[in-house]
């Protein structure tokens, strides 16, 4: 996992983004970051994915 998606899935828990509901929004998570939306969506999507590949598979290695 990269730093800046280390960074974006840190700040998103930090902040409440995956409570129901959500404590912040997409836009507000981007702005902390100083990023768009979009980068912070694809930061965040890209360290799920790592997440969930060495949750879900014992052969894979997060790095």
């Amino acid at each position: 996992m990269t730093d800046r998606q280390r960074e974006a899935a840190r700040t998103a828990h930090f902040a409440g983004f995956f409570e129901w509901p959500s404590e912040h929004t997409g836009e507000e998570m981007a702005s902390m970051m100083d990023i768009s939306q979009t980068t912070f969506t694809q930061h965040l999507r890209a360290a799920e994915n790592k997440l969930f590949t060495a949750l879900f598979d014992d052969t894979v290695t997060v790095s």
